[in-house]
């Protein structure tokens, strides 16, 4: 009888086990990262409008990064990354600065801060923005990134923005039957302190 209640006992603490160590694994996989990067060169920008001679200062190295997915209530974020050229010469260290302008969106889900980030970009700095994108619900959500560059003229009161690249992306937001991370992270915990609890008790019962 001891033997029988024992080796049940045992089995299900097995069952409890391979739960808890899925649980946890689930919650604690780390989610790959997709990104691109690309070049803008210094000069004339091609999406100036006819006539202006709208430029870039520098050749620049534009770099931007997104989880593939994310779980359900587990906040991510999109990272930008923008800086010179690693071989750019110094004799432009008194040019003006490059007003840069980013912003970021994704339909279906909220994103943080929202609207245009500007920032004026001197010679030889790096800019890094970060956007938080809170995952509230299921699904394959896409959105974009446009980074753009500001100029002032004199005969215009507002500041022209000239595109200067556009990044498209998808996340897809996932859960384990609709469970968020923190709720299958807890269930894990408790389902590795049954299985050592019911491999402790199995055990004294054998006996």
């Amino acid at each position: 009888m001891n033997r029988r209640l024992s080796q049940g006992l045992f089995i299900l603490s097995l069952l409890f086990l391979a739960i808890g160590l899925f649980g946890v694994g689930w919650s604690a996989w780390p989610a790959p990262w997709d990104g691109v990067t690309m070049t803008i060169p210094a000069g004339i920008l091609p999406g100036a409008p006819p006539g202006k001679t709208y430029a870039s200062h520098a050749d620049y190295i534009l770099k931007v990064s997104w989880p593939r997915w994310m779980r359900l209530k587990e906040d991510g974020n999109i990272k930008l990354f923008f800086s010179e050229v690693e071989d750019a010469t110094q004799d432009g260290l008194d040019r003006p600065v490059q007003v840069v302008i980013g912003e970021a969106n994704l339909a279906g889900l909220p994103i943080e801060p929202t609207g245009q980030i500007q920032t004026n970009l001197g010679a030889g700095q790096d800019l890094e923005l970060w956007w938080a994108v809170p995952p509230i619900h299921t699904g394959d959500f896409s959105g974009e990134l446009i980074l753009s560059f500001g100029f002032f003229e004199e005969e215009s009161p507002a500041m022209i923005t000239v595109p200067v690249a556009v990044v498209d992306y998808e996340i897809k937001v996932i859960s384990l039957f609709g469970m968020e991370r923190n709720l299958v992270l807890w269930l894990g915990f408790v389902s590795l302190v049954l299985w050592g609890a019911l491999f402790v008790i199995g055990r004294a019962v054998q006996r």
